[in-house]
């Protein structure tokens, strides 16, 4: 069912921006002296920020790299925040990669990109010099301890960022997928775009401007690491606190040393892990006013715990590397948990059948989503096929099964790739994991399809037990038994430390496949 509802309006008193390098040039001018990141023992104001950024872009423009792709391979810091502004003002294409992915993965990553210049940690050089080489990309500048720090820039004289400007229309980013099979794909997004997605944002979760103190613990390199340190709490004029690396009791105590009043969380696992610290209910969160989620499912037991202690929920969304975000949950209307909130401003949602994804299906039944929007992709790098089969006919085929409530609110219910067919019967895996979740010695849980040869698939289970737990196989199959319908039951539970991650912080299901497979 198409989205009957009128498409949202961003509201008047908003930065009227060509690129996203025009909200930090109006951040610097409207709030010069407001802390724009805080990383550790460092920080910086918007008006060092714009002086950082313009010196490190006129460094960059000798590299001729207008309209040309610059690989950036950094951990969480104020250079990196500096490096992605940088790259746009010289005119360049950003393309931000994993810095703990190996040589292996890395390689046909930079060769795909075919960047004129590569930016990467000074750890990394040894590593990234020889790729780079290989790749022939003659161009490597080396940033952090030992290198060039974000002080160094401030040291310079001051110059107005370059001209001329980059234009709407341009190229500004790769954003590469990641958890699929094969070499990730990189999404290729305009200046237009990239505004679009920064406007929604604040649209859903800004009050006003400079009225958030931010905490992000995503890598920047990360869809959702990008919006919520380089893209939102700039466009907003907010103060940012930026962390390195996911430490969750640094993370608390970041929290309320900072007095933060917007937790960038992103997916579940990394609620649980805080959920999970001895220091969690003793931490002060009554700064605290906003929460954001997303990027993986959560489950209801997740929302209630996190509450309870916290008195904050969790406003979800939905999005992806290919158009991000596509709903939210706002803070200025209703949180309906356990949905993703309703379409953006701008954006069209409709639910269609799996089979051929041209029949729009009634309100309330399950389909897959298709979305259409300003902040969308313009296809997939050198990738004609992937393109056509995403993007068909103005509208990108999200792979994400679920169905419109009856406020126009979207709920996921699975990921298409993941869906299990066990002797005929179409099974969600994430409606086991919330059955798993509801298991009160259960801290994770991931269900995953694997082959049979009697059913054509079964259902194996992973569950991490809370601290102090026993937790057994015919236990863990029983509370499914009375829970669930047989065919969806797990044929096994394996109890396990812990799950593996991906570098977005979400569960690696594939990596749980494989190991079903393995067994």
């Amino acid at each position: 069912m198409a989205n009957d509802t009128p498409l949202r309006d961003y509201g008047s008193n908003k930065p009227n921006i060509e690129t996203i390098v025009d909200a930090l040039d109006f951040a610097a001018d409207l709030s010069p002296d407001q802390t724009a990141i805080i990383c550790g023992d460092d920080r910086i104001s918007y008006r060092q920020y714009r002086h950082a950024v313009a010196a490190f872009a006129h460094d960059l423009k000798k590299f001729d790299c207008r309209g040309k792709r610059i690989v950036v391979l950094m951990g969480n810091s104020i250079e990196t925040s500096v490096a992605i502004y940088a790259v746009w003002a010289a005119g360049g294409v950003l393309v931000m990669l994993n810095p703990m992915y190996t040589e292996n993965e890395l390689g046909p990553l930079i060769a795909d990109a075919d960047p004129c210049a590569v930016i990467c940690a000074s750890a990394l050089q040894d590593k990234i010099v020889p790729i780079a080489t290989g790749a022939g990309v003659e161009n490597v500048v080396t940033l952090g301890p030992g290198a060039t720090v974000f002080s160094d820039w401030l040291a310079l004289e001051e110059r107005k960022l370059p001209e001329p400007r980059p234009a709407a229309q341009d190229a500004a980013s790769l954003q590469y997928t990641g958890g699929t099979t094969g070499l990730p794909k990189g999404a290729r997004h305009l200046h237009s775009g990239i505004v679009e997605t920064t406007r929604q944002i604040d649209w859903a979760w800004v009050e006003k401007p400079g009225g958030h103190i931010w905490l992000d613990v995503a890598p920047q390199f990360h869809i959702w690491g990008l919006c919520m340190t380089a893209l939102v709490p700039t466009y907003a004029r907010d103060t940012l606190v930026l962390i390195k690396e996911f430490q969750p009791a640094q993370v608390l105590d970041a929290m309320a040393r900072h007095k933060v009043t917007m937790f960038a969380g992103g997916p579940a696992p990394i609620f649980h892990a805080l959920m999970g610290q001895p220091e969690f209910r003793g931490t002060d969160f009554s700064s605290l006013r906003l929460v954001g989620g997303g990027g993986s499912p959560f489950a209801f037991e997740t929302f209630r715990a996190w509450e309870a202690v916290t008195g904050c929920s969790i406003n979800q969304g939905l999005g992806m590397s290919e158009a991000a975000p596509l709903a939210l949950n706002p803070c200025h209307d209703e949180n309906r948990l356990g949905t993703c909130g309703p379409p953006c401003p701008g954006t069209e949602i409709e639910v269609v059948d799996l089979a051929t994804g041209n029949t729009i299906l009634p309100q309330g039944e399950d389909g897959e989503f298709r979305v259409r929007g300003p902040q969308m992709m313009q296809g997939y790098w050198r990738r004609p096929e992937e393109t056509a089969h995403t993007m068909r006919e103005g509208w990108i085929y999200t792979g994400d099964i679920g169905h419109l409530d009856e406020a126009g609110y979207v709920v996921i219910v699975d990921r298409k790739k993941e869906m299990a067919i066990v002797n005929g019967y179409n099974v969600f895996p994430r409606e086991i994991d919330e059955v798993l979740f509801a298991h009160a010695d259960i801290q994770e849980a991931a269900a995953v399809g694997t082959p049979s040869d009697k059913t054509g698939e079964v259902i194996h289970a992973y569950v991490v037990p809370r601290e102090g737990a026993a937790l057994t196989e015919a236990e863990v199959i029983g509370h499914c038994q009375q829970n669930l319908a047989p065919y969806k039951v797990p044929a096994m539970v394996i109890v396990v430390d812990q799950l593996p991650k991906t570098p977005a912080a979400k569960i690696d299901k594939m990596e749980l496949r494989q190991r079903s497979l393995d067994a």
